[in-house]
């Protein structure tokens, strides 16, 4: 096994301390976005002499999070976050497929260097090399003020990924891997990152998964700038510090339901030029492969945090209204999710689960399978051993990366939960390795793999449910 690998930009040193897996973190993938750089697009990387030791994470991007916690996980935090962590059975001269993941939170929080996202297990069984990276955050990613830092400083997250799948494309052949088979998936905000990038045209990778993306929530151009007025900080006549941005951020109104996304992409023409869910409509994207699908119960997980006693009918009738709009009695809608769901707590968040989650993951990959493009889609129904949660949002993750481990409250540790989680790796590396992990969709109606105790196919799955959803976005159309 090699422990140096050999870049255009320099050697690095990683950790093969386990024998089977090295592990390169803290590679730097561009030039810390620092100083001139803050508002800008991510720039090359300065090379270096000698061997580089990437042993270590890297700094993760400015977010909230106290500093006994990034203490405690043995982090550090810091605008010089454009890393990224690579692990690789060796940093030889193979070929192996790539899977690139772009981690959620709402592109407000999160790393890659998450314990949950730890990829040495799944590119132990796959023989895969498996790369999670860091990308600005929050405002620092996610300003729409071009009238402030010029029309190449908007969605520099977009821009952060872009240029580290670039460099993937470009280096990922000295750590073992395969630059003409790279898969990139995204959970929740990262696989809303992925639709926006499959839809203004990126060619840096070959196939996709887009793992519980609320793909309705890329944010008009005068949504995003609403946000941008609300920060004065950022008008002061010099360059806030790091801590005043983000004092900033605390104090935007990110709504609840419907959910709000201030940091999320916005149509800035320029990285995008038009809402995902209507290019996916309207017109050809990019003919590579795509596995999609969402958690049965995603937002069973923030409702949680409500007392039950709000879970009244007039509250559950009022957000059947806000989310389904003057075209649907909401009476009707409840009644329609009220076959399947006896509390009204769980009526509640099904709506939201089906409005912000599974109806616009349907309609993107729609057009996509009916233009004769390989798509595969799933529902996830593995319950997490919390009462109450079901198959929730972030449920997936200890799954597919087999960590479970790292957050038990997800999915459970028990050997069931780890035989479920073996089934996921071995349809999501099927699928890596281009090849076909059950039945296709085709359309309306077409096959659903439904992930759960007894995984099974189903056709028209739910449909009385999603025809709710159908046209909802009109702000987009």
């Amino acid at each position: 096994m090699t422990a140096v690998a050999h870049t255009s930009r320099g050697a690095l040193r990683g950790d093969d301390s386990t024998g089977d897996v090295v592990a390169f973190r803290g590679v730097p993938y561009a030039a810390p976005p620092t100083g001139d750089r803050r508002w800008r697009p991510a720039q090359p990387v300065e090379p270096w002499t000698g061997v580089r030791d990437a042993i270590a994470f890297g700094p993760i991007a400015p977010q909230d999070i106290s500093p006994e916690r990034l203490a405690k996980r043995g982090l550090t935090m810091d605008e010089d976050c454009l890393r990224l962590n690579i692990w690789t059975p060796a940093a030889d001269e193979r070929r192996r497929p790539v899977l690139v993941f772009l981690h959620g939170g709402g592109q407000a929080v999160g790393h890659g260097s998450a314990p949950l996202l730890d990829g040495a297990r799944l590119a132990r069984r796959g023989d895969i090399v498996v790369v999670t990276m860091n990308a600005r955050l929050g405002v620092l990613g996610s300003l729409y003020a071009p009238g402030w830092h010029g029309p190449d400083s908007t969605n520099l997250t977009l821009r952060d990924q872009r240029h580290a799948l670039r460099w993937v494309r470009d280096e990922i052949g000295a750590f073992g891997g395969d630059p003409d088979a790279i898969t990139v998936a995204g959970q929740s905000s990262g696989a809303i990152a992925i639709a926006a990038l499959l839809t203004g045209g990126c060619d840096l990778f070959d196939r996709a998964i887009l793992q519980s993306g609320g793909l309705e929530r890329v944010r008009s151009t005068a949504a995003a700038a609403a946000v941008a007025e609300q920060l004065g900080v950022l008008r002061c006549g010099r360059e806030p510090t790091v801590e005043e941005i983000l004092a900033a951020q605390r104090g935007i109104d990110t709504g609840f339901v419907p959910p709000q996304g201030p940091f999320h992409p916005c149509i800035d023409g320029v990285v995008i030029t038009e809402h995902p869910l209507v290019t996916a409509r309207s017109c050809d994207m990019r003919a590579i492969p795509i596995l999609a699908g969402t958690t049965r119960d995603e937002w069973r997980i923030f409702d949680a945090a409500l007392d039950e006693s709000i879970f009244t009918a007039q509250y559950v009738r009022d957000r059947a209204q806000a989310l389904a709009g003057d075209g649907h009695d909401p009476d009707a809608v409840v009644a329609t999710y009220q076959g399947d769901h006896r509390a009204l707590r769980d009526v509640a968040s099904a709506m939201v689960t089906d409005y912000h989650f599974t109806a616009p993951t349907e309609q993107f990959v729609r057009g996509h399978a009916e233009r004769g493009n390989l798509v595969f889609r799933y529902e996830l129904q593995w319950p997490s051993p919390r009462a109450g949660l079901g198959a929730c949002h972030d449920s997936c993750l200890p799954l597919v990366f087999g960590n479970l481990d790292a957050a038990p409250v997800l999915a459970g540790t028990e050997e069931a939960a780890r035989r479920m989680s073996d089934a996921v790796q071995e349809l999501w590396l099927t699928f890596i390795r281009g090849g076909t992990p059950w039945d296709l969709y085709d359309g309306v109606g077409g096959a659903t793999m439904l992930l759960g105790p007894d995984p099974r196919i189903a056709r028209g799955h739910r449909a009385e449910q999603l025809a709710i959803w159908e046209n909802r976005y009109p702000a987009y159309g």
